[in-house]
């Protein structure tokens, strides 16, 4: 009988409920909109620092991370990716030769970040032909192509078509220059690459700076699509490959959060920020369950001096309310899936512009944003806001519950 009671309660002020629930509602569906937005930003940002830059698991030689010398690479590379390519617990390999450069176009010089890849590679782990914008990316066979970020190639005012000259010192101390065609403008999303990056074939790379056979780093990508850290894919991703490269002194084994703690974490803050935002948001939706419970309380005292005195326990009386309060939040939460299901497609589908005002792309920790940046929906996000709206709503509801409890029957029957 206590839900019956509790339902019919909650109508003997039917505006009052009404308009608590829709504030509770519109609640969920803001914090369900919101989750889904911090998530597709950090999802990009995860593609950009981790699946870009360092990969799941990584290979190189110990030292490089900390000199980035020229000379302190991986050899032997191609029978190492080739062993490594048929690892069932990778879902990518991508080898990286870096190196930097002075650019030089037609009118204007540039310093430029070198990134030596294997074309059809690097496609398996990056969507290519998302982030070439103009052009095409490089050929599979070396030809001496280049794809330019978008702001190196607005510096050295080139575009496709066109050649550039580059000149730096090789491994051996000797002077390499080339001429290159670019091929393509390229959009990565890193900051630093936009400015100053430029894509080769691995092999002319390796060419122009005397590092026949060898590569800074390897790239692997666990069959993982989450960017958590200790996930049991990466984990397993790297004990596969130790497993075929095994343990020696020219070269370092890691995983992503290992290879760059601050990435770890910066995406650490994802589920900081979800907490953050369930406290904040519910928190108010528990000030006006209590607010409403209270009231409902007061204006009831009598009735609730006649149960007591009928016999009815105190422990009746507390689920009584707090059924109320649960149902209350039931039909907060149902109203509240409606409105934000539909945020979230909005979200999904057409996304949130991040643009500044005079039109130039958002940029924060170095990860240069898209210009709409679509929302990403996870299950579990939705259940733990609904989860936490309910456990909010009975929490909200325990002080009025035992006030209501605690009424002594001859009292509560006499006050007006």
């Amino acid at each position: 009988m206590l839900p019956a009671m509790a339902w019919r309660n909650l109508w003997r002020h039917g505006r009052r409920t009404f308009i608590t629930a829709a504030a509770m509602g519109v609640s969920v569906a803001f914090v369900m909109a919101m989750l889904a937005y911090v998530d597709g930003m950090y999802g990009k940002m995860a593609e950009i620092m981790i699946d870009q830059a360092t990969g799941h698991v990584q290979v190189h030689h110990p030292d490089y991370p900390g000199t980035r010398a020229l000379d302190d690479t991986v050899k032997d590379a191609g029978a190492r990716i080739e062993a490594l390519g048929g690892l069932p617990e990778t879902r990518a390999i991508a080898p990286r030769l870096n190196g930097y450069a002075l650019l030089g176009g037609e009118k204007k010089t540039s310093g430029a970040q070198l990134v030596g890849v294997d074309p059809v590679r690097e496609a398996d782990v990056l969507p290519v032909h998302d982030r070439v914008k103009e052009g095409r990316w490089l050929s599979p066979e070396p030809a001496r192509e280049i794809v330019l970020g978008r702001g190196l190639a607005d510096t050295l005012e080139v575009g496709v078509g066109d050649q550039v000259v580059a000149m730096t010192q090789a491994a051996d101390g000797s002077l390499g220059n080339d001429l290159y065609e670019v091929v393509g403008i390229s959009t990565s999303g890193s900051v630093t690459l936009d400015r100053m990056g430029a894509w080769l074939h691995l092999q002319d790379v390796q060419s122009l700076l005397v590092l026949p056979d060898q590569v800074h780093q390897i790239t692997i990508l666990a069959p993982t699509s989450e960017a958590r850290i200790n996930d049991p894919d990466v984990l397993a991703a790297a004990a596969a490959v130790r497993g075929v490269v095994g343990d020696s002194d020219d070269l370092e084994i890691l995983t992503w959060w290992e290879a760059s703690p601050q990435t770890a974490e910066m995406m650490g803050m994802s589920d900081a920020s979800a907490g953050i935002m369930l406290v904040i948001v519910f928190g108010v939706a528990g000030l006006g369950i209590l607010n409403t419970m209270l009231m409902s309380v007061f204006e009831r005292t009598k009735e609730l001096g006649v149960m007591k005195a009928l016999g009815t326990r105190p422990w009746a009386i507390v689920q009584l309310v707090l059924w109320e309060s649960l149902l209350l939040g039931a039909m907060a939460a149902v109203g509240g899936l409606a409105l934000g299901g539909v945020l979230d497609w909005l979200l999904v589908t057409q996304g949130l512009s991040l643009t500044t005002g005079d039109g130039e792309q958002l940029s924060s920790m170095g990860v240069l944003f898209d210009p709409v940046i679509y929302g990403v929906v996870k299950p579990e996000r939705i259940v733990t806001t609904v989860v936490s709206l309910l456990v909010v709503a009975v929490l909200a509801a325990l002080w009025p519950a035992l006030r209501a409890a605690r009424l002594e029957p001859v009292q509560a029957m006499q006050d007006r």
